[in-house]
């Protein structure tokens, strides 16, 4: 038990986010006050939860969270590090809009940035939420609201990069973005989420993306998520599909120190398909978290999940997946599989694929696997007189490949496999 007058560590974590969510909010935002007291109600998680079991609590809690000092960056700079890619690009800096970077024609999407408290944005209830997530809706200072309006099919992917700055005093620098897309009926979009660190210094980011997908709508979403070692990256993304829409969201995990990540989606209409993928890939001591949870509510639907891991050095893996299909949900069809490959005797793998049915008409199944290289794929190369470090990038290549082989820009994915490649 605490003294009375001192704060134990949890309380003053807690006391620290509650002052930047107030600096962040207009204290008429209803909304964000919601937020700020459902994190604050929830508490922090311990590691008795056995969903929190794995999870890195104290590597995240153990700091002084603050807000980033204000930052200017050049046109040059943002011409180094976006990806070469034709795309419509929308830059955000410590969790801000920065107009002057970004470009200044939209078409033909409707974009609006709406500071928190100035104009209330009624969304719908997040899919599975947590205290993070919570934390991340009472942190951002704003919201990118996205329209697309019905028979809209847009070429060129629209491009979010997110530039976050660190500090080199014993302090995080804590940046919230928050962005919403509204697809309307026969419309078809790409997205790309991106992630970097601005000097390679620690800062702790919390993101949100959440997507209303209307009927016979096609939408494609990649997450890049690419910071530095140092820092710490939290994320939740909500998918929630109409009738007969086609979804594909593409996750690929590959940097920060520690990272954790949620994709939730929903089925609300029937005959619609949803591709869930991702590829996480922690190094020397980085620990990489990925969540899925997808809600079958209406039936005649299909989704298809594969997430992979490469694990190297002292680094840890956890994969939490759910495919919950309610009781009018007829005729679903889900699977989920996780494949992990293990380099090295003290990386670690956690996986915990999960089904909760509710209705006999479907076809459902799970799997997960973890592997070390294939000794006679390594002996069947070396024998041909292929050298043992080319013989193991192969077989990690062709691990990988059946994830980056859903790209269609070959601009965008060999970007990806060019990240991927530098990890080793």
């Amino acid at each position: 038990m605490a003294m009375v007058g001192l704060l134990t560590k949890n309380e003053n974590i807690l006391r620290q986010w509650q002052k930047l969510a107030n600096r962040n909010k207009n204290r008429d935002s209803t909304q964000l006050d919601k937020s700020l007291m459902e994190a604050l109600c929830l508490g922090l998680p311990t590691s008795q939860q056995e969903m929190w079991r794995h999870t890195p609590l104290d590597r995240i809690l153990d700091h002084n969270f603050t807000a980033p000092l204000p930052l200017e960056l050049s046109a040059h700079f943002i011409r180094e590090r976006a990806l070469k890619i034709d795309a419509i690009l929308l830059v955000f800096v410590d969790g801000c809009f920065s107009y002057t970077l970004s470009d200044n024609k939209y078409d033909p999407f409707s974009i609006s940035i709406i500071p928190h408290g100035s104009e209330p944005i009624v969304f719908n209830a997040p899919i599975h939420p947590d205290i993070f997530m919570h934390l991340t809706e009472s942190l951002v200072g704003q919201t990118t609201f996205i329209h697309l309006s019905s028979g809209q099919k847009v070429q060129r992917p629209l491009y979010l990069l997110h530039i976050t700055s660190g500090s080199s005093f014993d302090e995080l620098y804590t940046s919230g973005y928050r962005h919403h897309l509204q697809q309307d009926d026969f419309s078809q979009v790409t997205v790309i989420e991106h992630y970097i660190t601005l000097n390679n210094l620690p800062h702790f980011t919390t993101a949100r993306f959440t997507a209303n997908i209307s009927n016979n709508a096609t939408f494609k979403h990649y997450y890049l998520a690419f910071e530095d070692p140092s820092s710490y990256h939290l994320s939740h993304n909500d998918l929630i599909l109409g009738e007969n829409v086609r979804v594909e969201s593409h996750s690929f995990l590959l940097g920060a120190g520690v990272t954790l990540h949620q994709t939730s989606s929903q089925f609300q209409g029937e005959g619609s398909n949803l591709i869930v993928n991702s590829l996480m890939f922690p190094i020397k001591k980085e620990i990489c978290e990925n969540r899925t949870w997808l809600e079958h509510v209406e039936g005649a639907s299909k989704s298809h999940q594969l997430h992979k891991t490469i694990v190297c050095d002292d680094s840890r893996a956890i994969f939490n997946g759910m495919i919950k299909v309610f009781k009018n949900a007829s005729q679903t069809y889900g699977q989920m599989n996780n494949r992990n490959l293990l380099l090295g005797c003290f990386g670690e793998v956690y996986t915990q694929p999960q089904l909760e049915v509710y209705n006999d008409d479907v076809k459902c199944g799970h799997g997960a696997t973890i592997e070390s290289l294939n000794a006679e794929q390594m002996f069947y190369l070396q024998s041909r007189g292929v050298n043992k470090n080319i013989a193991q990038r192969i077989i990690i290549n062709a691990f990988f490949s059946e994830l980056t082989e859903f790209i269609p820009d070959v601009i965008l994915k060999n970007a990806i496999m060019q990240h991927i490649n530098n990890r080793f």
